[in-house]
């Protein structure tokens, strides 16, 4: 029985399984699609979508604009609500040194967790500086899968899995 075992196991091991996750985001932040089978788009969906959340959180400037504009309930889904009270009240007081300083410190940790992740360092740039942005007044669902049929080989369900505009 399967209780309480979640996620997806693919029949590999698990340091294979994260090489293959690994390897298949860093590809779709490339290219923005990847073709693949469903069950592998359907595993890496929700991993692809946390790592653009972290990317969001990369960009010290959009930090100090939240915490300019008092905006604890982002803030605070973000970061824990003690350092968003503490961005707050850095931009409150009018310091903004050690806001800006702060904020730097919070958007290298999200970088480095980006590229702790992908395998190529320019894709890494490229999802924190291009890709993030996009998403930037977006609450989630970054990315959508389509269906396509099964693979002539195998028989294998076939799903392209994209980022959304």
């Amino acid at each position: 029985m399967r209780h309480r075992k979640v996620g997806h196991h693919l029949k590999r091991s698990s340091g294979h399984r994260r090489a293959l996750y690994r390897n298949l985001m860093t590809e779709l932040f490339r290219h923005e699609r990847l073709q693949t089978t469903e069950a592998k788009a359907r595993a890496i969906r929700p991993l692809a979508e946390k790592l653009v959340t972290k990317a969001r959180k990369a960009r010290a400037e959009r930090l100090i604009a939240l915490a300019k504009q008092r905006d604890v309930t982002r803030l605070s889904a973000w970061f824990n609500a003690k350092r968003a009270e503490q961005l707050i009240q850095l931009a409150d007081q009018g310091d903004d040194k050690a806001l800006e300083q702060m904020a730097q410190q919070l958007a290298l940790h999200a970088r480095r967790q980006v590229l702790a992740t992908l395998t190529d360092k320019k894709v890494a740039h490229k999802l924190v500086d291009e890709i993030a942005p996009r998403f930037e007044e977006r609450p989630g669902g970054y990315t959508r899968l389509f269906k396509l049929g099964m693979r002539k080989g195998d028989a294998a369900e076939m799903a392209i899995l994209e980022l959304v505009e």
